[in-house]
């Protein structure tokens, strides 16, 4: 039985109203009393290459609280920059493009209850000089600051005040969170979630997608992506952002 055109741009319509209406619905409100900074200013940055998200704090606001996140932010290196990222402990691991690796990426998004990890790893330079890639300042007041590194400490497996390692053939250094991943539950929610917790208004309905979540964030936060800066530091010299 052939769709006529009209029932189809009906149920296309249909479809998108339901979808902008979960959005509104599922929209978190900002918290003004953390965010916009009023004063004592922490600059942390989102990086972002397209596909997934990660979190870049200042090594020397992590360490000054201390606590379970300066304590795994100790796989950075001693960097002044601690970047973190969280995503499914298979396919965010793995390494390569190959079928194996797609197919993983459907388990990934399909299968319930995906266990997870969180990567850590350090940069040299201020992550908008350091990476190629679309990198996102955000002004953090020294509260948001710290509910959001409580928000992240909260993503990590721990033991005896230690961040858990996640053992893996992978090199990076990755720690356990008893989170779960799905596609009810991307790494650019975890993302989210952790910005939500400083203050930043979010949407999760659309914030799955790093371009969608790009634009999330510039719509109710004014957030907008840092300008290169050429002059400061050759393209040649920045280093790519990987999703795995």
């Amino acid at each position: 039985m052939k769709v006529s055109r009209r029932v189809l741009t009906k149920a296309l319509f249909v479809a998108f109203g339901l979808w902008l209406v979960a959005a509104v619905v599922t929209a978190r409100p900002g918290n003004p009393a953390l965010f916009p900074a009023a004063q004592g200013e922490v600059t942390v940055y989102i990086v972002s290459n397209g596909f997934h998200t990660d979190l870049a704090l200042p090594a020397a606001a992590v360490n000054a609280r201390g606590g379970l996140l300066a304590k795994a932010g100790e796989a950075a290196g001693g960097q002044p920059w601690q970047v973190f990222g969280w995503g499914d402990a298979g396919f965010y691991t793995a390494k390569g493009v190959s079928a194996a690796r797609a197919v993983d990426g459907l388990r990934a998004l399909f299968k319930p209850g995906n266990p997870s990890v969180i990567r850590v790893f350090g940069v040299s330079r201020r992550p908008d000089q350091a990476f190629e890639a679309e990198v996102i300042p955000v002004v953090l007041s020294r509260a948001g600051f710290e509910a959001m590194a409580r928000r992240m400490e909260a993503s990590f497996v721990h033991k005896d005040g230690q961040p858990v390692r996640a053992v893996l053939p992978n090199p990076d250094a990755f720690f356990k969170s008893p989170e779960h991943f799905s596609i009810l539950r991307m790494c650019n929610h975890w993302t989210g979630d952790q910005l939500n917790a400083a203050g930043v208004p979010t949407t999760p309905m659309i914030d799955g997608l790093a371009l969608e979540f790009a634009f999330d964030l510039r719509l109710r936060a004014g957030l907008k992506a840092a300008k290169p800066e050429v002059s400061k530091v050759e393209v040649t010299e920045k280093i790519p952002h990987k999703a795995g």
